[in-house]
């Protein structure tokens, strides 16, 4: 326990350490506001934007750093903490650790960060920037776990049986968290293999179809055409038949089925409906580059079928496309005239079948007797 009865020294010796201490943070203050000036003026020299990333990085770390450096200073000269030099040492120690630590991580996450915007990196064999966030994170909390166990071990927690303790508690929690190992797992294996990105629109088999929002650790958010989110695991992802519309080519297909009665001339409506919707072609989110398609595909039992494909710009475009391709065919027919028949039936009867007929309707007109 600390002694609290001072003497006229002790007192005049507290004066100073408090004098030591402001002075530091003070110093520290000073060192902010020239920081920026400094660095300023010496990386505007530069063209490369790495010292610029490094320094923004450490000038916090480094005004801790002289702040705590000027406390620590203060702290030693008072002669009655003596007894405490030992615990003021290890706490000095693991507070710089600390500090060393932040620093490091902010480096490593400043750099990531920057490669993954660096013009031409992403041509580089073996990169692809898509897989950054996930390497950040790996990053973050390799960086954080060896600072800790160093930071432990500064303030004198010995840190060789909690060593030895993760080989059998490994075993023990990595079954405990199967699910979401698996799940972290299978985030590497999607960002790495670059089958789907943040901003794609994707459809996953027996799933949601929208636009990635995030790939987590444990799942993937994907925005639904009703602005839902729907977090979808990413073991799930891995093994599951992915459509990625944004993978190669945004461009995507408009497909419109009809029919029209076995009467009308074949080659008539498709000379309609292709002059028709081919004034579509004038509209800003067509592909006018991809020619109107119109084929004639069944005969069902009450039309002759036929369907009518148009490219649209992006993904989300070939919804409205689709909307107007409806309209304009419907309207078009119509007025030509051209009968699209409802769901029909013709019913082959025998002989028998037919008298069977009459003489239930004799029997309905005589009043419901029998002949």
């Amino acid at each position: 326990m600390f002694d609290f009865d001072v003497s006229q020294s002790q007192l005049e010796e507290t004066a100073v350490a408090a004098a030591i201490a402001v002075g530091g943070f003070l110093l520290a203050w000073l060192v902010a506001k020239l920081s920026r000036v400094v660095i300023h003026a010496f990386t505007k020299t530069t063209e490369t934007e790495i010292d610029d990333v490094l320094a923004n990085a450490l000038r916090g770390p480094v005004v801790a750093f002289v702040a705590l450096q000027g406390l620590f200073i203060a702290l030693r000269t008072l002669s009655y903490l003596d007894q405490h030099t030992n615990t003021i040492q290890r706490t000095w120690v693991a507070l710089a650790l600390m500090i060393v630590v932040i620093a490091v991580r902010r480096v490593v996450l400043e750099l990531v960060d920057w490669l993954s915007t660096r013009p031409g990196v992403s041509e580089l064999p073996g990169f692809d920037a898509r897989s950054m966030p996930f390497v950040r994170r790996i990053l973050n909390v390799l960086v954080l776990s060896v600072g800790t166990l160093l930071v432990m071990d500064a303030v004198g927690i010995s840190i060789s049986p909690l060593l030895a303790g993760l080989g059998l508690g490994g075993f023990a929690v990595a079954l405990a968290l199967q699910p979401l190992l698996s799940n972290i797992f299978a985030s590497s294996y999607v960002i790495t293999d670059a089958s789907i990105a943040v901003g794609d629109y994707v459809e996953v088999a027996g799933g949601p179809t929208g636009v990635v929002e995030d790939i987590g650790w444990r799942a993937t958010r994907i925005r639904t055409f009703d602005n839902n989110i729907s977090m979808v695991p990413n073991a799930a992802v891995a093994d599951s038949i992915i459509t990625n519309y944004d993978s190669a080519d945004a461009r995507a297909d408009a497909r419109v089925d009809c029919g029209i009665a076995y009467e009308e001339d074949l080659e008539r409506v498709e000379a309609i409906v292709l002059d028709e919707v081919s004034k579509l072609l004038e509209l800003d989110y067509v592909d006018a580059a991809r020619t109107p398609l119109f084929r004639y595909s069944q005969f069902a039992d009450s039309n002759v079928n036929f369907f009518v494909k148009m490219r649209a710009v992006t993904w989300g475009d070939s919804f409205l496309l689709k909307h107007e391709l409806m309209k304009c065919i419907h309207r078009r027919l119509t007025a030509e005239g051209v009968v699209i028949n409802y769901p029909a039936r013709r019913l082959m009867l025998a002989s028998e079948d037919v008298e069977g007929f009459e003489r239930l309707g004799s029997a309905l007109r005589n009043g419901g007797t029998n002949s």
